[in-house]
């Protein structure tokens, strides 16, 4: 039996008529760092946005390519080791940003930190968002996207468990 996929329709940027409409498939991951129980987040500097790493998955990438990518382009983070997939989401939103109306086929992914060992972040990716390492029970709080909170959820779950 198949997982029905959660739909969410943002109620803040909604959808434009009129605007052209974009659909994309994209990656949220969730980074944990067991040793000190913090999940990696970003606070963005031009929206009120508090999410996971997230990005578009690229050509022929598969997620957990398309995550690895850009946990590396965002936060610079190299070693990290994949855990589970967390799920799908849907998305429509108004992406201001770039303009257009986004239908946004999420796939949630659990990757742990391997140890701290970074590259150098893009001057563009800094004038983005902020990393910040969010203490686990205070993600819930963090998060202010639908459908991480969503992913969330099932990476507690998971989390949890260990």
């Amino acid at each position: 039996m198949t997982e029905e996929i959660p739909f969410f329709e943002d109620q803040v940027d909604k959808i434009r008529p009129g605007e052209p409409t974009v659909e994309r498939n994209a990656v949220n991951a969730v980074v944990y760092d067991q040793f000190t129980d913090k999940i990696l987040c970003l606070k963005w500097n031009k929206h009120d946005w508090n999410t996971f790493i997230i990005g578009g998955i690229e050509g022929e990438e598969d997620p957990i390519e398309a995550a690895i990518r850009e946990i590396e382009e965002e936060t610079g983070y190299k070693n990290i080791e994949f855990v589970q997939e967390l799920g799908k989401t849907k998305a429509a939103f108004y992406a201001a940003h770039k303009k257009v109306n986004r239908i946004a086929n999420n796939t949630g992914l659990l990757f742990k930190l391997v140890d701290s060992e970074q590259n150098e972040v893009s001057e563009e990716e800094l004038e983005n968002h902020s990393m910040i390492w969010v203490p686990r029970n205070e993600v819930e709080s963090f998060i202010n996207i639908p459908p991480q909170k969503h992913i969330w959820k099932k990476a507690m779950s998971i989390l949890d468990k260990k």
